[in-house]
């Protein structure tokens, strides 16, 4: 590989905020059996819109007339100045995909199912982890 070949591939990766799709961003079940997003990160940009979709369609969306620096998100919480949509349960093995969009313009995205959340797992960094495991990489704020 040329230099500037690893220069552009470097750039686009940083560009894209590293290698995981979903940034900071983690999926997990809340004792109700009900997602819960975490954000892992510390002080990120603000949220204006999130949703998860199902074959392309929205199961869940919530959005905000103002950005919102909320670092979870549940879909059965109670958001204040939010238009929100219901959760529509799908399919335990059906792939879902959480997408965030933020008030710098990134849209950081986890794709996941619920059955793979089974047995307190948490989807981050394009993997399942046990919530242990989770804990230590989830920074302190």
């Amino acid at each position: 590989m040329t230099r500037w070949k690893l220069v552009a591939v470097l750039a686009a990766v940083t560009a894209l905020g590293g290698c995981s799709s979903g940034g900071t961003w983690a999926v997990k079940l809340t004792p109700t059996g009900l997602p819960q997003f975490v954000d892992a990160g510390c002080g990120g940009p603000g949220i204006t819109n999130a949703w998860v979709q199902a074959d392309g369609k929205d199961i869940w969306r919530v959005g905000f007339a103002q950005p919102a620096k909320a670092r979870e998100l549940a879909v059965n919480q109670k958001l204040e100045g939010a238009e929100k949509v219901a959760w529509q349960q799908p399919k335990g093995d059906q792939p879902l995909r959480l997408s965030v969009q933020r008030d710098d313009g990134s849209t950081p995205v986890v794709e996941f199912t619920l059955d793979g959340l089974k047995d307190g797992k948490v989807k981050f960094e394009d993997a399942y982890l046990g919530a242990d495991e989770f804990a230590k990489k989830r920074e302190q704020c």
